[in-house]
């Protein structure tokens, strides 16, 4: 039974009608000849009264003529009826009004059943065959393009059969998973921008605060300041204004980023690897800076160098910042896949800064660097996702930074 029904599940919407036409075929065939069998079962019925009353009566017959035809005419005499005239071969013609009609509409009906049987299986089986094929689907398809529609997607279309309307319904799921990812994450950006402008916001009161209160005290109390002081005042209020300007052009490059386009180029991970060399014996100051690589110096890979190179500028930045003493960078393929690994001896990342630090305007509990605005991560995060890759923090002998990019 099992079987039957898993067959049935995978028939398409073709070989379900077919079948179905095939029954209402034979289901009107056998029903119009079990009715029309019936009709003329009605027929000798009615034929059969008269046969057995002219045969009972038969030595009554008392005149034979002959009609205009040349039919011979049997007039006989019944007891209970009296004199009855018929056609030797036209027994209707003893019927009584109701048994005339009665025996021409069993005539007519034992050949009419049978287009009257097939039109009302056909109705009935398309009747059903909607029922059982197609209401259920298009309840389904119908209600999912309401909530869709609506801009609900908190659904899931589901409908068990391997047929046409099945694979459709199974199309309109991977729409609707499409579409509610899409939302998802539109309002995971809006909600990271709510709080890039608030995080913003907040850096910028205090730099804004301090200009308000110092142009306060230049306007109410120059006349009585000393040069020396007006120069101090001044030095302070411009190195507020630098500090808004930085905040402003993180911003303006924040949103650049998202708008970037990534040029991929068959690149030779030699090339890379020499750029990144040269890069980092320039800024490593008194760290140490070694690398390793796991890739053979005749690998070559589609990928946007100034997309890499600005991760590895941005996590080299971090790594040289709380370093002890040693940064170790480190390259590897696998697949498609590109892998910078930068590492550190220093504290490595907290709780916290595992979760949070690639969120602008982040800042850890340990960074005293007042000229950090706690986006490198972020912008790393921002171009490894632009590049079709991911970030990872962890720790190991410090913290431990893997950038991946898909070629």
């Amino acid at each position: 039974m099992g079987k039957i029904r898993s067959v049935i599940r995978k028939m398409s919407i073709k070989a379900s009608f077919m079948a179905y036409m095939l029954g209402c075929i034979l289901i009107a065939v056998f029903l119009a000849l079990f009715l029309s069998n019936l009709c003329q079962a009605g027929q000798v019925r009615i034929c059969k009264k008269y046969k057995e009353l002219i045969r009972k009566h038969e030595y009554k017959i008392s005149n034979v003529e002959h009609g205009e035809d040349g039919d011979e005419i049997f007039e006989f005499y019944v007891d209970d009826i009296g004199t009855l005239e018929f056609y030797a071969e036209n027994i209707t013609s003893l019927f009584t009004p109701l048994e005339d009609f009665l025996y021409n509409v069993f005539g007519f009906l034992s050949i009419g059943v049978y287009p009257l049987c097939f039109v009302f299986c056909m109705g009935m089986t398309s009747l059903l065959f909607y029922r059982r094929q197609l209401k259920k689907p298009l309840e389904i398809l119908d209600n999912a393009a309401d909530n869709i529609a609506g801009n609900n997607l908190d659904f899931r279309i589901v409908y068990n059969r391997q047929n046409e309307l099945g694979k459709l319904c199974d199309s309109f799921e991977k729409m609707r998973g499409a579409l509610y990812d899409n939302n998802v994450e539109m309002w995971r950006q809006i909600e990271e921008r709510k709080a890039l402008n608030a995080a913003f916001a907040h850096d910028l009161r205090t730099p804004l605060t301090v200009l308000k209160g110092q142009s306060e005290m230049l306007i109410r109390y120059a006349p009585q300041m000393t040069a020396e002081k007006i120069a101090a005042t001044a030095e302070m209020m411009q190195r507020h204004i630098i500090r808004l300007e930085a905040y402003v052009n993180t911003m303006n490059q924040l949103k650049r980023l998202e708008d970037i386009d990534v040029n991929k180029a068959l690149v030779s991970i030699k090339d890379v690897i020499s750029q990144m060399l040269c890069t980092g014996e320039t800024v490593r100051k008194e760290k140490k800076l070694s690398f390793s690589s796991e890739i053979s110096s005749f690998v070559k890979m589609n990928l946007d160098m100034e997309i890499i190179m600005r991760v590895y500028e941005n996590l080299l930045s971090n790594a040289l910042r709380f370093a002890k003493e040693n940064i170790v960078v480190s390259v590897k393929v696998r697949e498609d896949f590109f892998y910078l690994i930068v590492s550190d001896d220093g504290k490595g990342f907290s709780e916290k800064d595992l979760t949070d630090a690639v969120k602008p305007f982040y800042k850890s509990a340990k960074e005293s660097d007042g000229g950090s605005f706690g986006m490198g991560l972020n912008i790393c995060k921002i171009l490894c996702e632009k590049h079709g890759g991911s970030l990872k923090l962890e720790n190991a002998q410090g913290a431990l930074v893997t950038a991946v990019f898909k070629q």
